[in-house]
């Protein structure tokens, strides 16, 4: 089932529908294996002459695996393929957080694109955490916040917090957005008690949010074999063009954190000479981000605060893994067409699915 990138597109109808196909066959108990650096076949029934796939999905021949394809409108070859080639996918049980310091703004997108790709979750409040639930999880998602942590903290407490720590140590992994993205970070001010102080990453400007403001920014890709990229980054050289919404400008500090991508550029704001000029079709989350949110992003703070910093980590932490995404990728595209089916999707579908691997 290849997923090669054609332009801004898929090469099946639809990337959130790949999902969905993915998901449907793995909650049938079927080994599927993902394949996220290419594959080059000397002949396929579909390409006599030979082809490179530049990604996609394998499964045994069943049928059942070719009903979901047929159902789901899946472009699909049968051929042979190495399991050498592939990670194995596996079902995961998803926690997505909803407790005090989730702002409704920025989780209704979340969980609207996890919909979209079949990905099952709960969600689990304060309580829930403080009581021990997270045992019964094998991923956490922790969406944007009004804030830059402090509004966890409110809700969660110390006992919450520790029960988050003991969560990744022992249970399972993280894929944090925005204020999901600071929470993990460590702060080198002894007065902020509001992140989790598990990542050897920071934010030098500390719990002050406000500073940067919205706005689309391009981040460059830094680890273009990453799994988080599969479908994304077809060269060497690849960048990404995103929603930027005050989310932390993280600065690498020891060696279990890395960079997988840095802002490079800002693409447009709310303030002139930066307002886009083009339309964003349905997407009313990125024409807020840009026209109807009150503090912009300049150039003058994008240079100070951003550029160079990195937008997208991956941290481990007791051999678990976090997944930190400072921009949105679930607010969709930047306006080069309709919201649903966005490249930038990609960024939380192949995190699920690298937690899954």
């Amino acid at each position: 089932m290849p997923t090669d990138r054609i332009g801004l597109e898929s090469y099946q109808k639809s990337i959130s529908n790949n999902f969905k196909a993915i998901n449907e066959l793995l909650e049938r108990d079927m080994p599927i294996m993902w394949h996220i650096n290419g594959i080059q076949f000397e002949s396929t029934p579909a390409w006599p002459e030979g082809h490179y796939y530049q990604s996609g999905f394998s499964i045994e021949d069943s049928t059942a695996a070719r009903d979901v394809f047929a159902e789901r409108g899946i472009i699909y070859e049968e051929v042979e393929i190495p399991h050498s080639k592939g990670r194995l996918l596996k079902k995961i049980k998803t926690a997505v957080y909803s407790g005090r310091g989730s702002d409704d703004d920025f989780s209704a997108p979340l969980l609207e694109v996890l919909k979209w790709g079949g990905f099952d979750h709960s969600f689990v409040n304060d309580a829930d955490i403080r009581g021990g639930k997270m045992r019964n999880f094998d991923v956490m998602i922790v969406p944007g916040s009004p804030d830059a942590g402090e509004c966890y903290y409110a809700g969660l407490g110390d006992r919450g917090y520790d029960a988050i720590r003991s969560f990744i140590a022992n249970n399972g992994h993280y894929l944090g957005v925005c204020g999901g993205a600071y929470l993990p970070l460590t702060s080198y001010n002894t007065e902020n008690r509001y992140w989790l102080n598990i990542v050897e990453a920071t934010d030098t400007e500390d719990l002050d949010y406000w500073r940067s403001g919205s706005g689309f920014v391009r981040c460059r890709i830094e680890d273009n074999k990453h799994p988080i990229f599969t479908s994304m980054a077809l060269g060497v050289s690849s960048t990404i063009n995103i929603v930027y919404w005050e989310g932390p400008s993280i600065t690498i500090k020891g060696s279990n954190v890395k960079s997988l991508a840095h802002f490079e550029s800002l693409l447009a704001s709310g303030r002139d000479p930066l307002k886009p000029h083009w339309s964003m079709y349905d997407n009313k989350m990125s024409e807020d981000a840009v026209r109807g949110w009150y503090n912009p992003l300049t150039p003058d703070i994008f240079t100070n605060l951003l550029l160079g910093k990195t937008a997208f980590a991956e941290a481990e932490f007791c051999g678990h893994k976090l997944l930190l995404y400072s921009p949105h990728p679930e607010m969709g595209n930047i306006g080069y067409g309709p919201r649903k089916d966005s490249l930038n999707f990609l960024l939380i579908y192949n995190g699920l699915m690298y937690l899954a691997s």
